[in-house]
């Protein structure tokens, strides 16, 4: 392990220049920093007192050549010290940093040079530190290249006369000098793989907060500016934020005005009006999905060896690292970032996904399993199949996941299978395969009725009945508004068999009252109609209200048998178990008509 590591002491101002100099790639310096001002003093005032401030964690990168040092110029990206760093650039040097709203802004740091002990000698500065006697509003003037003691002493005594300023040369002298302050440095072999950076990540960092492997890909992506690796991380990270706050395209024009000139930026363009997307995707969502369409693997471990020039399955202490797979790889990866952002499939996949009932974001059961169809949705692009085809197939396919439980065991696994049998038979074949294997007869008949005596109304299969619900535009039970705008409007479940009527019939055990063939969703109006009596106390009520064939197509709607009006304890059980398959029924049905 010895070999596969080093451990260096750098000056603070040392650091500092190899970052100006891109010697140490901070990527994360674009992003916001999360830090808050008071945190930035606080790392001021260790370095004064003496204090260590941690070690940083680089990992070598010998792929990237760096502008203007030559040979042997080589970029190590910072993997763990990036807010230290930002913080230090920003308080030391005066670069601004971005809030969460990608918006630029200074943070200054205040210093009182004759401060006595116990008094406060740095503060986050505000327009009050101005012209607050003695202090020092922003200590990045004393940082500069042209700094001048002589000149700055004698502005100081000007603008603070009753001060005594006899200490005042020694107090800069000792800020200035934090800047000698030696920092560990932990320097990882280019040879590592993701898995052991992240071990020894964990056994260093103090909490013990593992690597996330999504930001190291992506700190390996946007240092690689020679396969414009630095493009593609802006548009992965400016998509994601501008999916929830388009607004900031105003911020983008005016801020990153070359980007925004790139493909990568054009193809954002779509993204300028406020819109309640189905799918929101974070950075770690647009990579997997992107891993999976574009390289058929999973495994984020997979996409930093092959960024590195590394093949994956072939790694050793001895693995060349090829140019060629390198820049096979981020061209891959370009293009699938590419495909992702658009407009035509950004908007198509989730125009798929409302044909086919899921409708909103309630319906839908995980982000995992949005993204793995939306991978699929990718490949079907690339096999150039049309939009009418790919809406079909993509509604079948996310049913289909959810009513089997596709991934429900080892998912990555599962992907994968998928991405190679598409790859060989192409999408509709293969989904027939599937169809003809586990979607019989025998499935609706008694596999799929049995998954709803579930207990939890999240259960996908359910979900999936609520989509073809939705699809058919079926009313809610008695009314005419819509199940659909029931749910989506988080409307509350409300149980067929009333629990108080069940326990009086005998069955007291949630397996029968809370089992989601016993929930429906209904209006206010119904509410104060049945409230919560069972179907035969307010069937008269309810007649007042609706004609019988009102009521007949009211329970049809909802898959619930006739037989409702007559539920004793004898016939409960019966009840439920023809609702499940009914409820089944109605997903085949909708299943084949996507």
């Amino acid at each position: 392990m010895a070999d596969n590591y080093k451990i260096t002491q750098y000056s603070v101002n040392t650091i500092l220049g190899y970052v100006e100099n891109s010697q140490i790639a901070i990527p994360e310096i674009q992003r916001p920093f999360v830090w808050k001002g008071q945190e930035v003093r606080d790392l001021i005032d260790s370095l004064y007192e003496g204090y260590p401030i941690g070690y940083l964690i680089v990992w070598q990168n010998s792929q990237v050549r760096i502008r203007g040092f030559g040979k042997g110029g080589t970029k190590k990206i910072l993997i763990d010290g990036q807010q230290r760093v930002t913080a230090l650039m920003a308080a030391l040097l005066g670069r601004e940093v971005l809030d969460s709203q990608y918006r630029s802004h200074r943070i200054k740091i205040a210093f009182y040079p004759l401060a006595q002990p116990g008094e406060e000698k740095f503060a986050v500065s505000d327009a009050s530190y101005e012209d607050k006697p003695g202090w020092i509003p922003d200590i990045s003037v004393l940082f500069r290249r042209d700094f001048s003691f002589r000149k700055f002493e004698k502005e100081y005594k000007e603008k603070n006369p009753e001060v005594d300023a006899s200490p005042l040369e020694a107090a800069i002298d000792r800020l200035k000098g934090i800047v000698k302050h030696q920092v560990g440095v932990i320097e990882l072999s280019f040879l590592l793989d993701i898995d052991v950076v992240s071990e020894i990540f964990i056994r260093i960092n103090l909490q013990g907060k593992p690597l996330n492997q999504e930001d190291f890909a992506m700190s390996k992506i946007s240092v690689n500016e020679q396969y414009d690796g630095d493009l593609i991380r802006n548009c992965i990270d400016y998509f994601c934020h501008l999916i929830k706050e388009p607004s900031f395209m105003g911020i983008l024009n005016q801020n990153e005005k070359e980007f925004m000139e790139t493909e990568y930026g054009r193809l954002l363009g779509w993204l300028t009006e406020e819109e309640e997307f189905l799918y929101v995707p974070s950075y770690s969502d647009v990579l997997k999905v992107v891993l999976i369409a574009g390289f058929g693997k999973s495994k984020i471990s997979d996409l930093v060896n092959l960024l590195s020039g590394k093949t994956p399955g072939r790694m050793s202490a001895k693995t060349e690292v090829s140019k060629k797979v390198s820049q096979e790889a981020f061209e891959t990866l370009g293009k699938g970032v590419r495909a992702f952002v658009s407009e035509k499939n950004f908007r198509g996949f989730l125009r798929a996904l409302r044909r086919a009932g899921y409708s909103c974001e309630r319906l839908l059961y995980s982000q995992a399993v949005l993204n793995y169809c939306y991978a699929m949705y990718l490949l079907m692009d690339m096999e150039g199949i049309p939009s009418d085809k790919k809406d079909s197939l993509i509604g079948r396919w996310m049913t289909m996941s959810l009513i089997t439980g596709h991934y429900q065991s080892s998912p990555d696994t599962v992907v994968i299978r998928d991405y190679k049998e598409i790859k060989e038979a192409g999408m509709e074949s293969y989904l027939r395969q599937i169809e003809e294997l586990r979607l019989g007869e025998e499935f609706f008949a008694s596999v799929l009725p049995q998954k709803f005596t579930s207990t939890t109304a999240r259960t996908a299969p359910y979900l999936a009945y609520l989509a073809a619900q939705t699809a058919g535009g079926a009313a809610s039970l008695y009314s005419k508004e819509k199940v659909g705008d029931l749910y989506a409007a988080k409307a509350e479940a409300y149980q067929i068999l009333p629990k108080a009527y069940l326990e009086k019939c005998g069955f007291k055990t949630r397996e029968t009252y809370g089992q989601v063939a016993n929930l429906t969703y209904i209006t206010k109006d119904v509410k104060s109609i049945i409230k919560r009596k069972s179907p035969a106390d307010y069937k008269e009520a309810l007649e007042k209200q609706l004609a019988p064939e009102e009521i007949r197509t009211s329970l049809e709607a909802n898959d619930i048998p006739e037989t409702i009006f007559e539920a004793d304890a004898s016939s409960v059980s019966q009840i439920l178990a023809d609702r499940r398959k009914k409820m089944a029924r109605k997903i085949q049905s909708y299943y084949y008509s996507l």
